[in-house]
């Protein structure tokens, strides 16, 4: 994937000391159609250009901010990118970034162009996308360990609620495994959950397995409900073949197939059908990376 299209370096001096910064983009974009059960077929398409900031202080302190085009007007105070900054401490994130259970768990290899209304993703409730963002997530890894702690936005509770989150991944090159906590309080001003989340992944030459399990209690249903999910991918030359399969909290099944094709130079031929409990939609079409 082509990252960079063009780089600004600036040398910067504040505060005493100096600093070098670099600004680098990438894009991303997508033609193509979709369609399925109750939706007429229809085209779809999609052009972004992500924009990445980083920089050095002579110390060695390293820091820098990504946000999408459309986010430096987002209304939503967590919509308007990342910011972080790192050292030998580790790494502290801010802003639209995920919570500590998802950074160490994170999701399942989902099928289509247009990821087909994320079918294949487990839930987090402590995942840094409610309106309560910015999140604070930190992270520090030693060798093949990492773990994270986050926090998201406590002024905007009670109406999202006050939500923690712990999470912790080994890794090598041939497999994952992680563990992750999320604990909401005060969610819509009187709902406590705590959710419980694993994951693996192995690599067998061609094939990558992942799969994910995760357990909530809420004192609102009084009860546990589960979720899991499940993924394959095979490659072969540019062929990619994705399947996976999950249930989800209100025991829907899922399932959905998926294939792209690497053209070159940043193109590839994408396409995918998924299911939920007999409803379907299918996608099909070109994506390309700058």
């Amino acid at each position: 994937m082509k990252h960079l299209l063009a780089t600004t370096t600036i040398l910067a001096l504040s505060a005493g000391f100096a600093s070098s910064a670099e600004v680098t983009l990438k894009g991303d974009a997508r033609m193509g159609i979709i369609g399925g059960d109750g939706v007429d077929t229809a085209f779809t398409s999609r052009a972004r250009v992500q924009f990445n900031l980083s920089g050095e202080t002579d110390g060695g302190l390293a820091f820098g901010a990504s946000f999408r085009a459309h986010q430096a007007v987002g209304a939503s105070t967590g919509n308007n990118g990342s910011v972080f900054i790192s050292g030998a401490f580790g790494k502290l994130s801010m802003g639209d970034v995920d919570g500590a259970a998802q950074a160490a768990v994170g999701q399942v290899s989902g099928v289509g162009l247009t990821s087909l209304g994320t079918l294949n993703e487990v839930r987090y409730f402590a995942a840094g996308d409610l309106d309560s963002d910015p999140t604070a997530l930190y992270e520090y890894s030693t060798g093949a360990f990492t773990g994270y702690v986050s926090a998201t936005n406590p002024g905007a509770a009670p109406v999202e609620g006050d939500a923690v989150a712990l999470g912790m991944k080994y890794a090598t090159d041939m497999y994952s495994v992680s563990l992750g906590y999320e604990q909401v309080n005060n969610l819509g001003g009187f709902i406590d959950i705590d959710h419980i989340i694993v994951g693996a992944t192995g690599t067998f030459g061609a094939v990558t397995v992942k799969a994910i399990y995760g357990q909530a209690d809420s004192n609102f249903t009084s009860s546990t409900t589960d979720q899991y999910a499940m993924s394959l991918d095979y490659s072969a030359d540019a062929l990619t073949v994705t399947g996976f399969v999950m249930k989800d909290f209100d025991d829907n099944d899922r399932y959905g197939i998926g294939a792209a094709y690497d053209l070159g130079g940043g193109a590839s031929v994408v396409g995918g059908y998924a299911d939920i409990e007999g409803s379907s939609a299918f996608d099909l079409g070109f994506s390309f990376s700058f």
